[in-house]
């Protein structure tokens, strides 16, 4: 059974990859249902993007952070992070799946790594499917189980290396 997946990445640095990612396992093996954004909306004002993404997540079961060289320091992946893992009215909690993108130096967000063991697990970039489909599916059974680590405040701003 595919999983709704909200894909989250650095747009600025890793485009290329969430593209291609989305159309290797989404569009073409139909592993997981894209539940992500596509389009741009860096011109929207903050609250509208945080509705945006809202609804998005909301209607997810899964968050797979794409992590490149700039993905740790993105205050609105920190943002998509935290709030996969709230539980509100409607929003029950994501699973969390980290991909390491293949020659980037990654850089893990602080909240993804206070995050696992117990509500997901971080991979490097799966070599085929069946690899993707377990870790979607590990990563959604950790969301049933685990307790979430949100004790840390919201990053504010973006940060380089």
């Amino acid at each position: 059974m595919a999983r709704k997946v909200f894909v989250s990445y650095s747009h600025r640095l890793d485009q290329q990859a969430a593209d291609d990612f989305r159309k290797i396992f989404a569009d073409e093996r139909d592993v997981f249902i894209d539940k992500s954004i596509r389009e741009d909306i860096g011109d929207l004002q903050a609250e509208s993007i945080k509705a945006r993404l809202s609804s998005l997540i909301k209607d997810s079961t899964v968050t797979v952070v794409l992590i490149g060289q700039e993905t740790g320091g993105r205050s609105w992946v920190d943002w998509e992070i935290y709030h996969s893992l709230r539980k509100s009215y409607g929003n029950t909690r994501n699973g969390l799946l980290g991909i390491k993108i293949p020659d980037k130096n990654p850089c893990i967000p602080e909240r993804l790594l206070d995050n696992i063991p117990n509500m997901g697990l971080i991979i490097d970039w799966p070599r085929d499917y069946r690899t993707l489909e377990n870790a979607i599916e590990k990563a959604y059974q950790k969301s049933i189980y685990g307790t979430p680590n949100l004790s840390r405040p919201l990053r504010q701003r973006n940060s380089y290396r």
